[in-house]
């Protein structure tokens, strides 16, 4: 960075400090919700079980406020109010956060905008003065519109090459039309390209108002003590009487009739979505509706699902129901995916059977009990997570207001099948709906292609239409000083480690004040004790568990954790972005949450599901439709393609390399029998590591694990250790070709593993290398939305990468960029304010990241797996402090390779 950094003492402070890492306490929660004079609505949520506070401030400002002429500028005015105000560039916005150990981000959906930091709290007024700058003091300079433009189309190009992209805007185009949602959050790229500065700002001046906002602030402070800083910080912003303008939005009407459409398109499954019009969320009816489409989304309990799912020849790899809430109105939405094209008729009919019957079915009174402790249970844990529980609950406060987002669990507890059921009748007997079908494209066939933006359209509206770009008047700011502030850390948990007979490896943490039961198992070594020719059938194995016990079928189990709001994780979810930052090919993983009141009986669940899964044939033959449609999916997924053929290309010959999933000929060659013997090996004690976070004592816990666990018997097993993989002295290619609009790059080469004394170097190096290709080939060039560098450790070996995707003509210049970086890594090192930026914010996402009691629980099972002690988190804070520059520039030079690196692309490759 060019500037004097004030915090460059900032990291060598932690060190005289103590770790704090405890959960929130619930029941001391405070809520307090105010209006400013200004406009802006506050709402502070105390929450004292970590030292941590988020700020979220929540803009009225979407694609459903934009005009035809505006489509984009909501997304695009959010990108460029994070270069530079009249207080701070754009490095020192991002950088001073990262340097407080803190996160920071946006983003921006039909009906809103949000802004969010997560920091300690002792940093928290920082933090919202950055916010109130970006906000009210954006200079939206002219001269980054050029790199900003380049970003966004990126971002638009990599939504565009997504499996299902054709799909979902064919569904959008007819279900949301004559409506304000209608219209992409991105945009389109004529509109990018051509949108000037005075549009911009006219925007931004008309919709980013006090009185058009609202700001939630959760964590670890006193309430009084924060208005004062609400006060000082977002109270002397003054709203513009010159600008303020009433929305003017589209009038709403309600969907009559039943409309089908079908197409071709360019997807490989075959998509059919319904939007059907449901109860306003201020009527009598919203929330029974809202139950039954809980219910119908239970997995193995709903009726809806079981008719698509099941069987031996199920119709549909997916189905998923829920009640999407706007401000205008409500739709019941049902998604369904299937492999095969024939069966979509079945599967309409199916659906038309779900509304003729729904009014009439009689529901699983102990499911429905479920689903409202669940949703009370959520709440428990979302808490604990700090800015995710903004991101849950911001939607629908906007959308209905906070009071309906806080009265919610209660109101629904009093909501009965029956009224259920009544309010079906009304809505469901003869609903009003649209629904589309995309199928893949035959020989033949002309396929659908969405709509883009004419550019010569868009190019004449901006050459004749009048704007007025006057800037705001600078919000005066005063930035708090962070010189003599100090991280106060303090571990006050228990601990309890033992091995037992059998070999499984046993840890508890005990901390009174959580009011969440949490439980982690890790799998040790998973790809390389994978027989040969069945790569993935440890994933496979994990998603069996949840569909049955010897003494549970699917419908009972799944009866049954929802009857005390447990949430399981067993593999990556694809449909949730980054879920899969816990996957990896070194081990297997199963998360298990419940609340205290439930944690015996749900450590006993969880421990049936883990021991004795049923591997019932049906069901196994649905899970096997399931992956082989997410596996041809992601063979359409340039970065899922690009990453695989990392590995395989980088650990040539090594079982290492066997993609997670499996593949399509793997998968569908398992047999049940292979699956109950490779469960009976792999989840051997010997081969199992459980971790555990919980308020109950330690002795208690420990029984239950000596009682389920410990008398187990251990097998005779001999496991596979991963090979190291042999030295590179060659450049290594390997490239997937793919009809798409970018093209994904991964670069790296092995290196060391997590027991090395460079470990930790390495990581930092990694992280400041991440930074610089972020700042250099995305913030000044504009090449990518995404790009970033990070690394993967498995005990006695690890791999480097950086990854970016990009438009095919940015290859070269991407491919160059990132060699570059690493070069002048390795021949300079880097500047001390970089090393400590990188070392606060290293430290800071991993604390960010065991807010959780689920996630402190399975960090201590990956602690085990590495051979790390109890307390690692104090010896790593430990070792950052000891990296120096010399060191970055060693590890640098050692393992990042830029002359025999291994390289691998997917997508659209130009000669």
């Amino acid at each position: 960075m060019n500037f004097t950094n004030p915090y460059k003492r900032l990291f060598s402070a932690l060190f005289f400090i103590t770790m704090l890492v405890c959960l929130p306490q619930i029941s001391q929660s405070q809520e307090t919700v105010y209006t400013l004079d200004n406009g802006m609505t506050v709402i502070l949520k105390e929450n004292h079980g970590s030292p941590m506070v988020t700020s979220m401030v929540f803009v009225k400002s979407g694609s459903k406020y934009e005009s035809e002429y505006e489509n984009g500028i909501t997304h695009f005015l959010e990108h460029l109010l994070f270069d530079g105000t009249s207080n701070k560039t754009r490095e020192e916005i991002d950088g001073s956060i990262r340097d407080l150990g803190g996160y920071i981000n946006a983003f921006t959906r039909k009906d809103m905008t949000a802004y969010l930091v997560l920091l300690p709290k002792q940093y928290i007024d920082y933090g919202m003065t950055v916010q109130a700058d970006m906000l009210f003091n954006s200079l939206i300079p002219e001269e980054e519109l050029p790199k900003e433009r380049k970003v966004v189309i990126e971002e638009i190009n990599r939504d565009k090459d997504s499996p299902g992209f054709a799909a979902d805007k064919f569904f959008t185009e007819k279900a949301y039309a004559g409506t304000d949602y209608n219209r992409p959050v991105l945009g389109y790229k004529p509109f990018i390209e051509n949108i000037p500065r005075k549009t911009i700002v006219q925007y931004w001046r008309k919709y980013y108002q006090p009185e058009n906002m609202i700001t939630l602030i959760i964590g670890d402070f006193k309430t009084d003590e924060m208005k004062n800083k609400v006060e000082n910080i977002f109270g002397s912003v003054i709203t513009s009487d010159s600008v303020r303008n009433e929305n003017q939005l589209s009038e709403y009407t309600a969907l009559k009739g039943q409309y089908r459409y079908d197409t071709v398109a360019n997807v490989t499954s075959t998509y059919i979505n319904y939007s059907i019009e449901a109860p306003h969320f201020n009527t009598s009816d919203y929330l029974p509706i809202d139950l039954l489409c809980m219910y119908y989304g239970l997995d193995d309990i709903s009726p809806l699902k079981k008719a698509l799912k099941s069987g031996a020849e199920p119709l549909a790899s997916d189905v998923s129901i829920g009640l999407e809430t706007y401000p205008e109105f409500s739709r019941i939405g049902i998604s369904v995916i299937t492999s095969n094209p024939e069966n979509k008729d079945k599967i309409n009919e199916v659906i038309e059977s779900f509304f003729t019957t729904a009014a009439e079915f009689n529901a699983d009174a102990e499911s429905v009990a479920g689903i409202k402790t669940s949703v009370k249970a959520e709440n428990i844990y979302n808490a604990e997570k700090l800015h995710y529980l903004g991101f849950m609950i911001g939607p629908m406060m906007m959308t209905a207001g906070y009071d309906f987002v806080q009265s919610y669990p209660e109101r629904l507890d009093s909501v009965t099948w029956d009224d259920a059921k009544a309010a079906a009748s009304r809505w469901l007997s003869n609903p009003n709906y649209i629904t589309t079908t995309v199928r893949p494209v035959s020989e033949g066939e002309t396929p659908y292609i969405p709509y883009e933006m004419d550019e010569e359209m868009i190019t004449t509206f901006f050459d004749t239409a009048t704007f007025t770009d006057t800037m705001y008047s600078p919000v005066p700011l005063t930035y708090p000083s962070t010189d003599s502030v100090s991280f106060t850390i303090e571990d006050k948990a228990e601990y309890h480690r033992e091995v037992f007979d059998n070999g499984l490896t046993l840890i508890i943490k005990q901390n009174p004040t959580s009011r969440v039961f949490a439980l982690n198992v890790i799998g040790k070594n998973r790809t390389v004790n994978e027989p040969d020719g069945k790569a993935g059938i440890t994933d496979f194995v994990n998603r069996c568990i949840e569909k049955g016990t010897y003494t549970r079928d699917a419908a009972e189990l799944s009866r049954d954790l929802t009857k005390i709001g447990a949430n399981v994780t067993l593999y990556d979810n694809p449909w949730i972005p980054y879920d899969d930052r816990y996957t990896s090919r070194s081990y297997s993983f199963m998360k298990f949450e419940t609340i205290d009141e439930y944690a015996q009986k749900g450590f006993n669940l969880f421990a049936d599901m883990i021991l004795y899964p049923s591997f019932e044939s049906d069901e196994v033959e649905n899970i096997r439709n399931s992956m082989l449609g997410v596996l041809g999916r992601n063979a359409a997924n340039p970065g899922k393609v690009a990453r695989n053929l990392f590995y395989e290309t980088l650990f040539s010959n090594n079982k290492f390399a066997n993609p997670i999933m499996g593949t399509s000929q793997s998968i569908a060659m398992i047999t049940v029998d292979d699956l109950k013997t490779y469960h009976k090996n792999f989840y051997n004690p010997a081969n199992m590591i459980l971790s555990i976070t919980t308020n109950k004592p330690i002795k208690e816990v420990q029984s239950w694990a000596a009682e389920r666990f410990g008398r187990l018997q251990s097998l005779p097993a001999e496991y596979n250790s991963p090979q190291i993989p042999e030295p590179n002295f060659e450049t290594k290619d390997a490239h997937t070709e793919l009809d798409k609009e970018q093209i994904q790059i991964y670069i790296g080469s092995s290196m060391p593993g997590a027991t090395d004394k460079d470990a930790s170097a390495i990581s930092i190096a990694s992280a400041i290398l991440s930074n610089r290709l972020y700042l250099n080939l995305r913030e000044k060039q504009g090449l990518a939305y995404s790009v970033g560098a990070g690394v993967r450790f498995d005990k006695e070996f690890g791999v480097n990468y950086a990854v970016i995707g990009t438009g095919a003509e940015n290859y070269k210049t991407a491919v160059e960029g990132i060699l570059l970086e690493i070069d002048k890594l390795k021949l300079d090192g880097p500047k001390t304010e970089e090393l400590n930026k990188a070392k606060n914010q290293t430290w800071g996402r991993l604390m960010s990241a065991k807010l959780s009691s689920i996630n402190q629980a399975y960090y201590l099972g990956l602690n085990e797996f590495y051979g790390y002690p109890l307390n690692y988190d104090a010896e790593y804070l430990s070792q950052l402090a000891d990296i120096s520059i010399e060191d970055i520039r060693r590890v640098t030079s050692k393992y990042f390779k830029t002359d025999n690196y291994v390289i691998t692309t997917a997508g659209k490759k130009l000669e």
